[in-house]
């Protein structure tokens, strides 16, 4: 028996793989299809097993992949796949890290943590929100 690795010929393409796939439960054997978007079918195939282990608690050797097919975006079943269709998606950028312009004004180790955190400055209008507890005393804080 020969066992070959199959290599995809465009790897940093990002594609829609459907997986049909027979397992073994607890109480009996199903038929199961699942979509899925990732740059190759390894990868789809190892968020399956993964996802299969997690969910349904369902071992490795419990699973049998009956056939694998990439799918073009009007095809696909799943919603979760189709949000990921729009070209306007957009995903928030949470922080940023800090970074010195040049090499030399580089510091290994410094006295203060960076700050992560990005601010907005909104120009409409300002609401004051005034905490009043042990913890914050009674300091006012802008927040806009």
């Amino acid at each position: 028996m020969l066992c070959n690795k199959i290599l995809e010929k465009n790897p940093t393409k990002i594609k829609n793989y459907g997986i049909l796939l027979y397992y073994q439960s607890r109480t009996g054997y199903h038929n199961m299809y699942k979509e899925y978007r990732d740059t190759t079918l390894n990868g789809a195939a190892e968020q399956k097993y993964t996802e299969m282990a997690s969910c349904n608690r369902v071992r490795f050797p419990c699973i049998q992949i009956i056939k694998t097919a990439t799918i073009p975006a009007k095809l696909c079943k799943r919603d979760s796949i189709k949000q990921l269709h729009n070209s306007k998606i957009k995903f928030p950028l949470v922080f940023t890290k800090v970074r010195p312009p040049t090499k030399k004004l580089k510091i290994t180790y410094k006295a203060s943590k960076p700050n992560l955190f990005k601010f907005f400055h909104c120009n409409e209008k300002r609401i004051n929100v005034v905490y009043s507890s042990k913890i914050f005393g009674s300091e006012h804080l802008s927040v806009c």
